[in-house]
């Protein structure tokens, strides 16, 4: 199989939570599975457009249900059994005839000569074909009557009555937490993937700084970025590269109105997408001279951030991060200081944030592998974004900064 699931990890929590086989909703978990893309299909986000199911059994295959468009990559990637479902755009696979003799229409006839009589195209995916397939796929893999644990959190609730009917009489409970704990540790690629993301996005974030300064805009800075994560990946050889940034200045930084001028705060929030999985990076500068009320903040932040990277290694629960960072928050002289996370996960979900979370309710220890974006940040109307942020890899000796350690985290005064 060619994509990221550790079967012998997913293999211990669910026999630990008494699953058979996971079935995954998430365009982002099908391909963490299958390694194949779920196709367009799912950009709608409801329920048919790719489903995998993945067994207990390690030895066994993951099965999956997708669109006739995104079947090739899936069935390449070793998937099986797998069920194939209409979507709107027409198409045939003419390749295994041009040798032959005919005009077009000759091969198209071939091509589709196993189509159903009176086979048409949904205006988008049709749903019941697709669960129809799901319903194969499990019975062919034995579960028609198994424990299934599904993503519910992928599952809007509209198709939830479906589901059910299609899975019937096999038992369904709620896995997306199970499926969370699985992605939180990520494989070798994924991790290089990061890797990759971190050191393009430092780098694009090193140039832009010289364009920090007096009358900038806010969107000039944010396009800048985005232009330089481009070039950046072009001589880096690396392609497919996207990027998000979220750039924020003066004493109104969710606004950030005007021009950037002296004695401005600047945050800058940004990161690079590789292969679907996103960076996230964050420092916070200065046009001018700070003033002492932004030293004063950020250097408590700062000195925040430096307890809290201190323990991140195996072994120690995520809840004690916080509670470490908000205590040296409130020590420095703002005890009403009260974030609800400093960090989070980083993969490929539908943004930059995605399970765990360094929080006060965190149930997670961490453990090697696991790929962490840890940050102290404040926003203060009136004085400006604050924010430290790197990305840690967890190592069985500690933690390692993912992109290339070449940002201070000290506040920078531009100019």
């Amino acid at each position: 199989m060619a994509g990221q699931i550790d079967r012998a990890r997913a293999a211990r929590l669910m026999q630990a939570a008494g699953l058979d086989a996971l079935v995954l909703a998430a365009p982002e978990s099908f391909r963490w599975a299958t390694g194949a893309p779920a196709g367009v299909a799912a950009n709608w986000r409801r329920l048919g457009a790719a489903i995998a199911v993945v067994p207990a059994d390690p030895a066994l295959p993951v099965g999956a249900v997708v669109s006739d468009l995104f079947a090739g990559p899936v069935e390449a990637a070793g998937c099986a059994p797998l069920v194939r479902h209409p979507i709107w755009p027409e198409t045939a696979d003419l390749r295994p005839y041009l040798d032959e003799t005919g005009d077009a229409a000759a091969w198209v006839a071939r091509a589709t000569a196993a189509r159903p009589p009176g086979f048409t195209r949904p205006a988008t995916f049709d749903r019941a074909a697709a669960l129809a397939g799901l319903r194969q796929v499990l019975a062919a893999q034995g579960f028609g009557h198994a424990r299934l644990g599904v993503e519910l959190s992928a599952v809007p609730a509209a198709d939830l009555p479906a589901l059910e009917a299609a899975c019937a009489p096999a038992g369904l409970q709620d896995a997306s937490l199970l499926v969370e704990r699985l992605r939180a540790h990520k494989s070798p690629a994924e991790i290089a993937w990061l890797r990759e993301a971190g050191l393009i996005t430092e780098a694009a974030l090193l140039s832009l700084i010289p364009e920090i300064r007096a009358g900038a805009t806010r969107d000039g800075l944010g396009q800048h970025f985005l232009e330089l994560v481009r070039q950046v990946a072009k001589v880096r050889g690396t392609g497919g590269v996207t990027a998000w940034e979220y750039v924020g200045f003066g004493a109104s930084p969710w606004a950030s109105p005007g021009v950037l001028g002296r004695g401005d705060v600047v945050k800058v929030d940004v990161g690079a997408v590789v292969g679907g999985y996103s960076a996230d990076l964050a420092r916070t500068f200065t046009c001018g001279p700070a003033s002492p009320p932004a030293r004063q903040v950020h250097a408590a932040l700062r000195q925040a951030f430096e307890v809290g990277l201190a323990m991140f290694r195996p072994g120690v629960a995520l809840r004690d991060i916080h509670a470490a960072c908000l205590g040296a928050m409130h020590e420095t002289g703002f005890p009403s200081y009260a974030r609800g996370h400093f960090g989070h996960g980083l993969g490929a979900s539908i943004w930059s944030e995605e399970f765990p979370y360094t929080a006060a309710d965190s149930d997670v220890v961490l453990e090697a592998g696991m790929v962490m974006a840890f940050e102290l940040p404040w926003y203060l109307d009136g004085l400006g974004g604050f924010i430290v942020e790197d990305m840690l890899l967890v190592t069985e000796a500690g933690a390692e900064t993912l992109a290339g350690g070449g940002l201070p985290h000290a506040l920078v005064e531009l100019g």
